[in-house]
């Protein structure tokens, strides 16, 4: 898959998520086979702010960490178009099923640009870890490792 191919994909075709809980807006970067860079802009109206808290809204950090998951999810399937071609693009799905730690630095407010970059540690027959930190303005906001199991 060239750069400009990939430019015309949306995160909802390499995800089977959808709002309100498709957390990828765009790609920033990729090397389509450990790295990624995604972005999410928190909206005053994401319906996770409703009441987390009453009149401060905040974003909860199990979103943040289901964004990770999410730009791992991408990273995963750009990895399999460059590696598989178009035929089996939808053979893979990533499942998150483990968060091995995870540390919160500051919050994440309606407004922000939640930038995350997750780089692949290792694969391990059908699972894949990874490394993953959550920014706002440059500033680390989360940092976790994650797991997630691959479907084929």
């Amino acid at each position: 898959m060239t750069t400009a191919e990939f430019d015309t994909l949306k995160p909802s075709a390499l995800l089977p998520h959808r709002e309100p809980m498709l957390l990828v807006d765009k790609v920033l970067h990729t090397d389509f086979k450990n790295t990624i860079t995604t972005e999410t802009e928190i909206g005053e109206d994401m319906i996770f702010l409703k009441g987390h808290f009453p009149g401060y809204p905040l974003l909860p950090g199990v979103i943040i960490i289901e964004a990770m998951f999410q730009a791992s999810g991408v990273l995963n399937r750009v990895a399999t178009l460059e590696r598989d071609g178009e035929a089996k693009q939808k053979t893979k799905l990533g499942k998150a099923v483990k968060v091995k730690s995870a540390t919160f630095y500051k919050e994440v407010l309606p407004g922000d640009k939640l930038v995350i970059t997750s780089e692949r540690i290792k694969n391990i027959l059908n699972f894949s870890e990874y490394k993953a930190v959550a920014t706002v303005n440059g500033e680390v906001v989360c940092k976790a490792e994650i797991t997630l199991s691959i479907s084929i």
